[in-house]
């Protein structure tokens, strides 16, 4: 059995312990830097989601180039029924508004989160999973329903998916068992129990 689920990456583990969602090799979207690209969708057969994607306010096309090229993956992610890994950089409100007009079926993770308690509270009531990396606020982590935290080392490679996980259980206060059966829970629930990836 794998031990541990990393649930965004940009990396291909080397640990046969890990179940890793790999961008660009099980997901399949356009990131908000590059929102100016051809919009082509490939075969999405063997993607478990869509994106990274999202908004990003300090980097990329102009926000009105990012929202459409968004709003158009928004719209694969409905129509496939594949989850939503989010990208958002200062344009949190804008993100929020957007779902709460859109009304979206499928799950959103917003990626890499480390806001205060007021924005993870924010999204909790909009419906998002947060994904959290070694680099956060410790009150959110604290703060976050287990339910609904997804773990990841996105692109940090200073720290494996492993050293996440402990410190996540440290400061949690919870014993690794716990948090890897939690973690495997979430992930049939955020990917609508596709099987886990090998």
């Amino acid at each position: 059995m794998k031990k541990y689920i990393d649930f965004h990456t940009h990396q291909v583990p080397a640990d046969q312990d890990v179940v890793a969602v790999v961008d660009g090799r099980d997901t399949w979207g356009i990131h908000p830097w590059k929102a100016d690209e051809e919009f082509v969708v490939p075969d999405l057969s063997g993607k478990i989601a869509i994106g990274e994607c999202g908004l990003d306010g300090l980097r990329g096309p102009s926000m009105e180039v990012q929202e459409k090229v968004f709003l158009q993956q928004v719209a694969l992610s409905e129509e496939t029924e594949k989850p939503l890994i989010i990208h958002c950089v200062k344009a949190f409100d804008q993100l929020l508004s957007l779902r709460k007009e859109l009304k979206p079926k499928q799950s959103w993770m917003f990626h890499s989160f480390r806001g205060k308690p007021r924005q993870l509270l924010s999204l909790l009531d909009a419906g998002f999973f947060v994904g959290f990396g070694f680099t956060h606020n410790e009150e959110s982590l604290r703060a976050c329903p287990i339910e609904r935290m997804l773990l990841e080392t996105d692109a940090d490679e200073l720290h494996s998916i492993g050293e996440i996980y402990n410190n996540v259980a440290h400061k949690r206060g919870l014993c690794m068992t716990s948090l890897c059966e939690s973690m495997l829970e979430n992930y049939r629930t955020f990917y609508k129990n596709e099987p886990l990836l090998t």
